[in-house]
């Protein structure tokens, strides 16, 4: 089976054992673990979730501002977004994510999101981050559009694959939504995954 190298760990608590083959290579084990996973054991994963915002028209909306005011970066792997039926909407919904927004109504509104959840239920970690909701007729400005994607007018979820977007301190992002042509009445909510980098 192979030769068996102790070796007594740098605090001396214990002696570890590795196996070592025929050819002289180590035998160890190891667990992998993605980015996500480690950091919600380690209570770094949140939510941010808008809640439900009534679109009544076929305007451009900002429906949701985040900026850290962390010291450490923050990481959003993921951007969601739950679309109700439209009353009137016909063709596709425009979504719009913003790169640093620093003004708008939604911003000095300062109407908290609904959700703001730590994914370890046994953690009391929270984010240091502004993290605001607009409504009908809401803007953000002074931003620049980093994406848009057109989403199909049917009531589901829908995650867009932005790649992963950090957020150093002092940074924000927004997202607007213009719903279908001759939309009165829509209900979206908008979600994000956030990690808190180590």
């Amino acid at each position: 089976m192979g030769d068996t190298i102790e070796g007594r760990s740098a605090d001396s608590a214990g002696i570890n054992e590795m196996g070592v083959n025929s050819a002289g290579r180590a035998l160890t084990s190891s667990i992998i673990e993605t980015i996500l996973e480690d950091a919600a054991e380690d209570g770094r994963s949140h939510n941010i979730n808008t809640g439900s915002i009534t679109l009544t028209s076929a305007s451009k909306t900002a429906v949701l501002y985040v900026k850290n005011n962390s010291e450490k970066d923050l990481l959003i792997p993921i951007i969601g977004f739950l679309l109700g039926n439209s009353t009137g909407g016909t063709g596709d919904l425009l979504i719009e994510v913003v790169r640093n927004p620093t003004a708008g109504t939604l911003i000095s509104g300062v109407i908290d999101v609904d959700v703001r959840s730590n994914k370890n239920y046994g953690s009391n970690k929270t984010l240091t981050v502004d993290a605001f909701k607009g409504s009908e007729g809401n803007t953000i400005t002074d931003g620049a559009t980093s994406y848009f994607s057109l989403l199909n007018s049917a009531s589901k979820q829908y995650v867009i694959n932005t790649g992963l977007v950090i957020l150093p301190k002092g940074s924000s992002i927004g997202v607007n939504i213009t719903p279908q042509s001759s939309n009165t009445n829509i209900d979206i909510q908008v979600f994000l995954s956030v990690i808190e980098k180590e």
